[in-house]
């Protein structure tokens, strides 16, 4: 054992203690993170402001083009309204069809419209004087009496056009005589006539004469029919040929009532209905709207069944759901302006037609000494896969 100095043991100095918190370069990577979550917000709050003032814009767009649309017809209109107040007819006319090409829905256009093709047509054609007339009639110089009975007569007989040329001139020999019965008899002739004329297809001077019996008393319901009949064909041929929609719709609720009713063409309402529907199933097959033109030619043979319009149907409906169509054929009806249409194949073009209800009561707005009553017969014919033109005509009883 050595003594001496001691040497101290050695002892290791300290460590220091390691910190949890993050350095420098742990700082600024959180930061950095950071902001990037804040611009990708803020980049998605600006991309959807703008998505959403986009189709605000849009629709406000939208509604100022409808608006400027909507403004501009109704300027149209106003100008096709003054034209015909002014007499210009085919000037109001042209408008009153660009109105309808854009909005077919517009009321007040298409009334407009009728009133103006029926001005065209009584301008057009004149009511021609009876066959019987002479350039300087003889006046009738018999009593007021004796010519009142003949009025009667020619009423039991239904010689409208004679009793209305009597009543004229008992009207200017004799003014003061029984002036309501003879206004309630003038009546009754303008009426009967209108209706004449309209199921023989004098569709606008039958309307003339409607109007011309309103002067003397307010129109019964069945003479309002057959007025309403008469305008919807005229609306309908009005879009004939240019634009089968319309026409179809014109002609559709025409069928429903009167499918014979005809114009001086002969060509009945059921028959241009069903023309329109194939024109627009043929319209559908040129755009290639297979699809749309098959179901529209299931229609059309639906409503009449001819054996010259499937051949056409066949190949459309093969179009449609295999592409490969066996063979193309010949579009089978073209429509002509001048109301008649014409067939690619086969040899006839049946006009199927029937019978409208005839009047049901003779209304006369006075009380004369005897008081006309008519018995009519209404039938109604449903046209069927072949139909038969016939020929209607009002069976009218009247008994003095």
């Amino acid at each position: 054992m050595s003594i001496g100095p001691t040497r101290p043991s050695r002892i290791d100095p300290p460590q220091a203690e390691q910190s949890n918190q993050p350095g420098p370069r742990s700082n600024w990577s959180s930061a950095f993170f950071a902001l990037l979550m804040v611009a990708g917000a803020l980049l998605l709050l600006m991309a959807a402001s703008g998505w959403l003032g986009y189709q605000s814009g849009e629709k406000q767009h939208a509604s100022m083009v409808t608006i400027t649309v909507d403004a501009y017809l109704d300027s149209q209109f106003t100008l096709a309204a003054e034209d015909y107040l002014n007499g210009n007819y085919e000037l109001s006319r042209e408008r009153l069809h660009y109105i309808l090409s854009v909005n077919p829905d517009h009321r007040l256009a298409t009334e407009l419209l009728i009133e103006i093709e029926v001005a065209l047509a009584v301008t057009m054609t004149p009511t021609p004087p009876p066959a019987t007339a002479t350039p300087s009639p003889t006046p009738d110089m018999r009593p007021a009496a004796d010519q009142f009975n003949t009025v009667l007569e020619m009423i039991s007989r239904k010689e409208w056009q004679h009793a209305l040329d009597t009543l004229d001139n008992l009207r200017r020999n004799h003014p003061e005589y029984r002036i309501v019965e003879v206004d309630g008899l003038i009546y009754l002739c303008l009426r009967n006539r209108g209706i004449q004329k309209i199921l023989t297809g004098e569709l606008e001077s039958g309307i003339y004469d409607f109007s011309l019996a309103e002067q003397f008393g307010p129109l019964d319901g069945e003479t309002e029919n057959y007025r309403n009949w008469a305008r919807l064909y005229l609306l309908g041929n009005a879009f004939w040929g240019a634009y089968p929609e319309q026409a179809a719709s014109y002609y559709g609720q025409l069928v429903a009532a009167a499918p014979s009713i005809t114009d001086s063409s002969g060509v009945s309402a059921f028959y241009r209905y069903w023309a329109s529907l194939l024109q627009i199933g043929e319209q559908l097959a040129k755009e290639e709207k297979w699809c749309e033109a098959s179901d529209q030619m299931i229609t059309v043979l639906g409503v009449w069944n001819q054996a010259y319009v499937q051949p056409t149907a066949t190949w459309i409906y093969e179009k449609c759901l295999l592409g490969t169509p066996s063979a193309t054929p010949t579009f089978t009806m073209t429509p002509t302006l001048d109301g008649s249409l014409t067939p690619t194949q086969g040899s006839q073009t049946p006009t199927p037609s029937a019978t409208p209800g005839t009047p049901t009561e003779t209304p006369t707005p006075g009380t004369p000494t005897a008081t006309p009553t008519e018995t009519p017969t209404a039938t109604q014919v449903t046209p069927s896969d072949t139909p038969v033109p016939t020929t209607s005509t009002p069976e009218e009883s009247v008994e003095p």
